[in-house]
């Protein structure tokens, strides 16, 4: 057998129905060059080893106690040997050449991730994240949500960080900046571990030949209040401890309008109360915030104009103009 040079982790929560397609998927990979691990959240549908069957290169692990997205990945990552890892959700399939696809994105020692193209599983497959985007006012964004898939032809490769639904990493790299944000729980913890690489001047390359299908919030429930409260608490965090001050400073009118739109959408959405928590939650926890900023001092290796050259500009047309457009997309599927 070839040595592995990838750990593929795949955080399992009530994922027994998906699993199978995603495995045979795994089979077909025209590079397999990897192992896998399935470390499972204490699903209440059941363990996963029959799923498994006579994998040998598939290994399962099992949390004792409930860890949330994050803590799950986290628990794989930090059991992988081999040069580089992977986070894959557990609804996702993939097209043969999505591994071989993903690790050619690593051509350079600066890249430090590979953010995969993910689809969603619906035909006419419709793009999910063609690589994260963050902005000067402090959101981020799925590049092209919901737009058609031939969109990506001309899409620049640089990216700001790699979507959590199918991410490629330097295992190396992770242990110098550290590894998910374990108390997100879910959301944002991806746009936050690409903050911290960018830090330390790495870059991440969008591969647009590594091709994920997935079925979208499986687990999670996308109108719950964990869901807006856990959003909201962990997009304060990322803004307050990994901008530096002179951008907090520069970008805070961008800021406060970006957070009155955000606001007055999520009272719209009956939601505001959830999303006032989760705000609330982050900005009181300033110990955490400081803690943060030291541990980027310390592997910092690029300045505040040099972070503020890889966010997105023009904020408004990003979250505002962007939102309106996903709802008309959205609109025309249904």
């Amino acid at each position: 057998m070839t040595e592995p040079i990838a750990t593929i982790v795949i955080p399992n929560y009530n994922g027994a129905r998906f699993l199978p397609a995603l495995l045979e998927s795994l089979d077909r990979q025209s590079d397999r060059r990897f192992v896998v691990t399935i470390v499972d959240d204490c699903s209440p549908d059941g363990g996963v080893g029959d799923i498994v069957g006579n994998r040998s290169y598939v290994r399962c692990l099992s949390n004792t106690t409930n860890l949330g997205f994050a803590g799950t990945c986290n628990v794989g990552l930090r059991e992988a040997r081999t040069p580089f890892v992977a986070i894959l959700n557990n609804d996702t399939t993939l097209d043969p050449d999505w591994f071989a696809a993903a690790i050619a994105g690593f051509h350079t020692d600066d890249v430090a991730s590979v953010a995969s193209l993910v689809l969603l599983a619906e035909p006419p497959h419709p793009i999910d994240s063609a690589g994260d985007v963050y902005s000067i006012a402090g959101g981020a964004a799925k590049r092209l949500h919901l737009a058609p898939r031939e969109s990506v032809s001309d899409l620049p490769e640089a990216c700001f960080s790699a979507c959590g639904a199918s991410a490629f990493f330097r295992r190396s790299v992770l242990e110098q900046v550290g590894y998910l944000e374990e108390r997100f729980e879910s959301y944002y913890e991806d746009v936050d571990l690409g903050f911290r690489l960018a830090w330390a001047g790495y870059r991440c390359r969008f591969a647009r030949d590594s091709i994920c299908y997935h079925h979208l919030s499986a687990s999670y429930n996308p109108k719950g209040r964990t869901y807006h409260f856990n959003s909201a608490r962990n997009a304060e965090f990322v803004w307050q401890a990994n901008m530096p001050e002179s951008l907090r400073r520069k970008y805070s009118g961008a800021r406060r309008a970006f957070l009155a739109i955000q606001s007055l959408n999520k009272f719209r959405q009956g939601c505001w109360r959830a999303y006032r928590d989760g705000r609330a939650a982050a900005v009181s926890d300033r110990v955490h915030i400081e803690q943060r900023r030291e541990e980027i001092r310390r592997f910092a290796a690029v300045t505040d104009r040099q972070i503020a050259e890889r966010l997105e500009q023009d904020w408004f047309s990003l979250h505002v103009r962007g939102s309106l457009r996903q709802r008309r997309r959205r609109a025309a599927r249904d």
